[in-house]
Formats: C-alpha cells, structure tokens, sequence
C-alpha cells in the first residue's frame, strides 16, 4: 500500500515539474498526498487493496550449490549427475504476506518464487567413491514455482516483527524448464564407459576414456514440477539472511525422471506494498 502511495505521489510530483512554479501547484500537490493517504486508509481502499496489504517481494543475492540426478523413467539407476560450485544468481520472490494461527508464533504464507542457474561439472559415483570433472557438458534450470510454507518465528512474542528468526518448511509446485548436455557415465550396461568412470574415479583413467566410450546425451524440456524447501531465515529492518535447501523433480523428454538437490545462502530485501 505506501509503495503505491509513493509510486502516485512521485508521479504527481514528477508531473508538477513540468508546470510554473507557484504556491498554487505546491498546494495541489500537497492537497494529492493527503487524498492519497486518506484514500489507502478508507474502507474502500483496504477493500479494494485486501489482498496486498500485507504482500510484499523479496529481491536480493543468491548463492546455490546444486546437484542434478538423471534417472530412466521407472527405473532407480542413475544415468548421470550434474553438480556445480557455489555461484551465485538473483533471487526473486513475492508472498502475499504472513499470517499467524491466533497468537500462536506458528503462521503460513502463501507465494512464488523464480530462480535461474547452471551446474558445469558431472559427478561420476561408483559405490561409496565419487568424483567431479569437467567434460564440456553443462545442464541449466529456471523455475517458477509456487510455495505455500508453515512456519515458526522464535521472536514474535518481542514484539519485533523487524528484527526476528524463523524456520519454515514449504512446498514448491510450478514449471521448471532443464537443458543441457551430459555423458552418460553411469550406465552400468556399457562396460567400457563404466571402467573408464571407474578409473577415473581411483586416479588411472582419463576424461578422454570416458568422452571416447561414454553416450553423448543432449536434453531439453519443460513442464511441470514438484519438491520442498526447508529454510532459517533471519531478518533485521525488511533485510533478510536465508539459509535453504531445496528439492524439485520433474519427468523430462528423452525417458528421464530429473531431481535436482541444492543448498542455498541468500541476502535479499523486503519491499512491501
């Protein structure tokens, strides 16, 4: 609600500057912020506006390590894994604000998320031994997801809504689009390219073995997707420092059931409507 008091107000004022100069203008203008507010606090306008009152976005800096799983559809054998390093992305999200159950510290929240990011490296796993390397591959995500989420605030009976911890567990249901490219390193039907993976993985094989014997796989699909996330957050004046994990599958084009694993450290800001 003052994001868009403000957004009217700097357009009325923006406006005045293309007029003269006068104390009649400057009186018009200071008569429309009044309107404005009186407006925002009528029963008309908290009806009109209900839904946004307490909505906000959170927009800020994210920094995720994530691991994709590719598996036959049906089946629970791994065909190859992407993973990458801490990087970071941009972070968007919106919530239409949280409610609490009575007094209780126990609420919910009702929102969105988007996130976007790319893991360069696969990670070849044989038994209780694993290892990353670099074959030129690469697979990117974008999701948008929908995520209701409970959660608990540790410092609501303070009285500090500004400054309090919380720990939520949540849902993500939407759409996630997964491209890229992978060998397939863990068929255990190819044997030369399951020994060159294996010997890569103790010190005596080459990334050329694998490149040579493994099947090249190329993927690119979209549609509907599914998990949950985890997160503590803390926040102080509308700035928010969030830990998560999250988890997301989806069944994609080429016979693969996709899962992807991450873990995630945030700075974002709160911008309230």
């Amino acid at each position: 609600m003052k994001t868009l008091i403000l957004v009217l107000t700097v357009f009325a004022t923006l406006h005045s500057w293309s007029l003269p100069f006068t104390s009649d203008y400057d009186e018009d203008i200071k008569n429309c912020e009044e309107l404005l507010e009186e407006i925002s606090q009528s029963k008309c306008g908290k009806t009109a506006l209900g839904l946004l009152k307490n909505a906000y976005l959170k927009i800020g800096l994210n920094l995720s390590k994530r691991s994709m799983k590719f598996e036959k559809t049906n089946e629970k054998e791994t065909e190859f894994e992407m993973t990458g390093n801490f990087m970071p992305s941009p972070l968007l999200s919106f919530s239409l604000g949280d409610s609490y159950f009575a007094d209780s510290s126990f609420g919910y929240q009702l929102g969105g998320s988007y996130f976007s990011d790319t893991a360069f490296k696969q990670k070849i796993t044989r038994g209780n031994n694993d290892k990353s390397v670099d074959l030129l591959t690469y697979s990117k995500m974008t999701v948008f997801a929908f995520s209701p989420t409970l959660f608990y605030t540790f410092s609501r009976e303070d009285d500090t809504p500004n400054n309090a911890f919380t720990a939520g567990l949540g849902l993500n249901a939407g759409y996630s689009d997964v491209k890229g490219t992978a060998y397939v390193t863990d068929d255990k039907s190819n044997s030369a390219c399951y020994n060159a993976g294996s010997d890569f993985i103790k010190g005596t094989g080459s990334k050329l073995a694998i490149t040579e014997n493994c099947a090249f796989s190329a993927y690119d699909s979209g549609g509907l997707s599914y998990g949950a996330r985890i997160y503590f957050a803390y926040e102080y004046e509308k700035w928010i420092t969030e830990l998560s994990g999250n988890v997301h599958t989806q069944d994609i084009e080429n016979g693969y059931h996709f899962s992807t694993y991450d873990m995630s450290l945030s700075l974002s800001r709160k911008l309230s409507f």
